[in-house]
C-alpha cells in the first residue's frame, strides 16, 4: 500500500513539476504571446517537417537496433512491431515519467511473446549505449565550447543562485524558517546516516553495473558492426533534428552544428529529468540561445516552442496510431494465441 502511494506521489510531483516549468516557459505578457505566436507563424514549415521526419527516422533506426539486441536471445520480431512498439513507449513518458521502456516491453510480450524480463534487459543494454554515446558527445561538444559550455554552467547555475540567495537574505522570516529546515535535515541525515549510506552505495554500484552489463552484451550481438552503426545514426538524427531547424527561422539559421549539439546535449538533460520534457526543454533551450548565443529572447522562445511541439505532436499522433496498429495487424496472431 505506502509502494502505491509513493508511487502516486511520484507521478504527481512529476506531472506538477513538468506543468510547473512549462507555465514558466510560457510568455507573461499579451505582447510577449503576440510577438512569438508572430515569429511561428513566419517560420518555414518545410525545415520543421524535415526534422519531425529526422526525428522519426531516428526512431526507426532505435527499432531496428532493438531487433538485433533481441536476437541473441532466439527472438525475431517484426521490425513494425518494435517500431510500433518503440512509439507508444515515447507516447507513455509524456504521462508518467520513464514508464516508456516498461511499457514497449510489456507490448513486445504481448504481440511478439519475448519475456518481459529479457525485452527489459535489452533495453537497459541499449540505455548504457545511450548514456556512454551522450557522455562522449558531451565531451566532444565541451572541447570544441569550452567557453560558452563553461558560461551555460555560470548562467543557468551560479548567477541564478547567487541572485536567488540575494532576494533570499532580504526576506529575514524566509531565512529563520529556511535555517530551521535545513537544520532539521542536517539531524536527520546524521540520524539515518547508514541507512542513506547504504542505499546511495547499493544504486550507485547497481547503476555502474548496469551500464558495464549493457555494454558488454554488444558481444552476443550477431552483428554488431551494424549495431553500432544504427547507435550513431540514432544520435546524428537527434543533432540533425534541431540543427535543421534553425533553418526555419532567420535569427537561428546561422547557428552552427556544434550549437545543436550544445541544445541536443542540455535539451536531452530536461527530457530526462520531466515527462517528455515538458517546460524544462523550453527553459533550457531558451537560456542557451539567449545568453549564450545572443539570439534575441522573441525567435528564442519561437524556436524552443517550435521544436519541442513539433515532436509533441510526431509522438501523440504516431504513438496513438501505433497502438492502434498493433491491435489490427496483429490480430490474427493473438485470435490464435486466445485459441490455443
Amino acid at each position: 500500500m505506502k509502494k502505491k502511494a509513493l508511487n502516486v506521489l511520484k507521478i504527481l510531483f512529476f506531472l506538477g513539476l513538468g506543468l510547473t516549468l512549462a507555465w514558466m516557459a510560457l510568455p507573461k505578457t499579451e505582447k510577449e504571446r503576440s510577438d512569438i505566436i508572430t515569429s511561428i507563424e513566419k517560420a518555414n514549415y518545410l525545415w520543421l517537417l524535415l526534422s519531425v521526419f529526422i526525428s522519426g527516422m531516428s526512431h526507426y533506426f532505435r527499432a531496428v537496433r532493438w531487433k538485433l539486441l533481441l536476437e541473441p536471445l532466439h527472438h525475431k520480431p517484426k521490425t513494425s512491431n518494435t517500431f510500433f512498439a518503440v512509439m507508444v513507449g515515447y507516447l507513455a513518458n509524456f504521462a508518467i515519467h520513464r514508464i516508456g521502456e516498461v511499457t514497449r516491453c510489456g507490448l513486445l510480450s504481448k504481440y511478439e511473446n519475448v519475456p518481459f524480463t529479457e525485452g527489459f534487459g535489452s533495453v537497459i543494454a541499449e540505455r548504457a549505449f545511450d548514456m556512454v554515446c551522450l557522455i562522449i558527445i558531451f565531451f566532444l561538444v565541451f572541447s570544441f565550447e569550452f567557453g560558452k559550455i563553461s558560461g551555460i554552467a555560470n548562467d543557468l547555475i551560479f548567477t541564478t543562485v547567487t541572485n536567488k540567495w540575494h532576494s533570499l537574505m532580504e526576506h529575514h522570516t524566509l531565512l529563520i524558517i529556511l535555517g530551521v529546515i535545513a537544520l532539521m535535515a542536517v539531524a536527520g541525515f546524521f540520524y539515518f546516516r547508514k541507512k542513506i549510506q547504504n542505499l546511495l552505495s547499493g544504486k550507485i554500484k547497481g547503476f555502474i553495473v548496469g551500464i558495464w552489463e549493457g555494454l558488454i552484451s554488444i558481444k552476443n550481438v550477431n552483428k554488431p558492426l551494424l549495431f553500432i552503426v544504427y547507435t550513431i545514426l540514432i544520435w546524428i538524427m537527434y543533432i540533425l533534428q534541431v540543427y535543421v531547424c534553425f533553418f526555419a527561422f532567420p535569427e537561428t539559421s546561422g547557428l552552427s552544428v556544434t550549437v545543436a549539439m550544445v541544445i541536443m546535449v542540455f535539451g536531452s538533460i530536461g527530457i530526462i529529468a520531466v515527462p517528455g520534457g515538458t517546460g524544462a526543454y523550453q527553459i533550457i533551450v531558451i537560456q542557451i540561445l539567449t545568453t549564450v548565443y545572443f539570439i534575441s529572447e522573441t525567435p528564442a522562445k519561437a524556436f524552443a516552442w517550435s521544436v519541442w511541439v513539433s515532436q509533441f505532436i510526431l509522438i501523440v499522433s504516431v504513438g496513438f496510431i501505433s497502438l492502434i496498429l498493433l491491435g489490427v495487424l496483429n490480430k490474427e496472431k493473438q485470435a490464435q494465441k486466445s485459441a490455443v
